[in-house]
C-alpha cells in the first residue's frame, strides 16, 4: 500500500467513525538540535539525522491533519540527553530522547501549548520486531535509533489528537 493510498484509507475511516475528538490541525512541523552542542563526537555523530528523521516521522503520521491554517509545531531535542546515550553504563531504562515541544497557534492564542517529552528505551522498546533479542540491541544500533524516533513521534502526535 503506497503512502498516499494508507492516508486515503486514515482519512475515509476518520470520516466514516463520526466526530470524534478534534485532531489539532496542522501547519508546519519544525524539530531543531544544535548537535555542536554534543560533546561527545560519537553520539553526534550517530544522532546525525535526528531532527531531519524525527519530523518526517511525525509528519507521516499527521497527513489527516495538515491544514494551512493549523497550528505550528516545534520542537528543540535535548542536546544532553543524545550525549548521554553513550555515555551512561546504566541500564536500557536511563537512556532517554528529551524535547521541548511547543505547539502555537496563530488563530488561537488560547490554544499555545508546552511540554517536556521525555521517551526512554524503555518505552520504545515496543517498536522494535517482534522477533528482536533484545540482547543484540546496543546503544548505537540503527534499531534503537529507529525505536526511539518512532516512540517520541507517536507520543507527540498522541497528544494533537
Amino acid at each position: 500500500m503506497t503512502f498516499k493510498m494508507k492516508a486515503t484509507a486514515t482519512a475515509a475511516a476518520l470520516i466514516i467513525g463520526g466526530s470524534a475528538i478534534a485532531a489539532t490541525p496542522i501547519q508546519n512541523v519544525d524539530v531543531d538540535v544544535d548537535l555542536d552542542a554534543v560533546q561527545n563526537a560519537t553520539a553526534a555523530a550517530y544522532w546525525t539525522d535526528v531532527a531531519d528523521d524525527l519530523e518526517n516521522e511525525i509528519v507521516s503520521r499527521l497527513t489527516s491533519q495538515i491544514d494551512n491554517d493549523g497550528a505550528s509545531l516545534s520542537i528543540d531535542i535535548d542536546e544532553v540527553s543524545l550525549a548521554n546515550t553513550f555515555e551512561k553504563t546504566f541500564g536500557w531504562e536511563e537512556n532517554f530522547l528529551i524535547g521541548d515541544v511547543l505547539i502555537s497557534n496563530p488563530l488561537d492564542a488560547s490554544a499555545h501549548e508546552f511540554y517536556t517529552l521525555k521517551v526512554s528505551f524503555e518505552n520504545a522498546k515496543s517498536y522494535l520486531p517482534e522477533d528482536m533479542d533484545l540482547a543484540t540491541v546496543t546503544n548505537d544500533s540503527p534499531y534503537y535509533y529507529e525505536s526511539m524516533i518512532e516512540a517520541f513521534a507517536d507520543n507527540v502526535v498522541a497528544k494533537l489528537k
